[in-house]
């Protein structure tokens, strides 16, 4: 597939990314990659890492200081767009601080070092959920946190895919797959990419994410797929009825709040990011139903939170 490349400024990135603190300091450059029917605009922002990291690593600059240059001169995390996102954009600094010197080469690369190309991830995995005509998407390179946390949102219509650069490349093909699930998804069913949505749907979209980039590699272990740090699997696992009697009453809900709870926060049991367990779980069993990885990505939003009690339901009386 012959890509063709298009250099422009950016002036800035906050009309596309309203969930994170963006600086425009340094200018951004935008590259296009063209394949088939795909368009992919990429944005690197690790020169804004960099940047800063120069001016916050200099002898006498604190932890405070640091933070407050990191706002100035970078301001990009995973993190969720509420006043809890900051405090957890202050702690995977502060955590991450002493592991970027061994980074900075990785860094240092950006975009360029990066591999698999995003536009033939998503080529893919329209293939896989029967995606068809044009796709555009943006696709934002940063330095995070080393927690491994790429993330997807809506903006006007074009999904965004944020990947941090510093990820061991074993996991990164992994991970864009089910990150460009998400943008495929929205695609598809017209949602809107947004934090704020109801917790049904959150459970269809992961648990779709999660089997899909494991539709690529049915042999690997299915930990590679859904967990996010060793031991979460075996520890959330036994709890899994419990989970889904859990977070059933709160499949319509979409505050801030409640779904911060359900993903990056512990929910009903304790345990964390229960709305992935309840997702794999759903779709799962859809799949063993014989619905197809295409038929669950074409469930109406106005459906959701009804498939998805029906499907707990389902598997609870199988539980019994």
């Amino acid at each position: 597939m012959k890509r063709r490349l298009r250099f422009a400024l950016a002036a800035t990135l906050a009309a596309c990314l309203p969930s994170v603190i963006v600086s425009a300091k340094l200018p951004l450059s935008e590259q296009e990659i063209r394949s088939d029917d795909v368009a992919v605009t990429l944005i690197d922002l690790t020169p804004r890492f960099l940047d800063f990291y120069e001016k916050a690593a200099k002898p006498g600059v604190t932890p405070d200081q640091r933070f407050a240059l990191w706002e100035e001169l970078y301001g990009f995390a995973a993190v969720p767009p509420t006043p809890e996102g900051k405090t957890i954009a202050r702690r995977l600094l502060d955590e991450a601080w002493d592991r970027y010197p061994a980074a900075l080469d990785v860094i240092r690369r950006g975009a360029g070092g990066m591999q698999p190309s995003p536009d033939a991830v998503a080529n893919e995995v329209r293939r896989v959920l029967g995606h068809e005509g044009p796709f555009s998407l943006r696709y934002v390179v940063y330095v995070g946190g080393f927690e491994g946390n790429a993330f997807t949102a809506g903006q006007g219509g074009v999904p965004m895919i944020a990947m941090p650069v510093e990820m061991a490349s074993d996991m990164r093909r992994r991970t864009l797959r089910h990150e460009m699930t998400h943008a495929v998804h929205g695609a598809v069913t017209g949602l809107s990419g947004g934090w704020e949505r109801s917790i049904a749907q959150t459970i269809i979209s992961e648990g779709l994410a999660m089997h899909t980039a494991r539709s690529f590699e049915p042999d690997m272990p299915e930990n590679l797929f859904i967990e996010h740090k060793p031991g979460w699997l075996a520890g959330v696992m036994p709890k899994a009825p419990e989970i889904l009697r859990g977070i059933a009453p709160h499949l319509a809900s979409s505050d801030s709040a409640t779904v911060l709870r359900f993903t990056m926060g512990k929910g009903t049991t304790g345990a964390e990011r229960e709305a992935y367990v309840a997702g794999w779980l759903v779709v799962g069993h859809w799949l063993k139903q014989g619905r197809t990885l295409a038929d669950i990505a074409r469930i109406p939003e106005a459906e959701m939170v009804t498939e998805v009690g029906r499907a707990i339901a389902e598997l609870q009386t199988a539980e019994s």
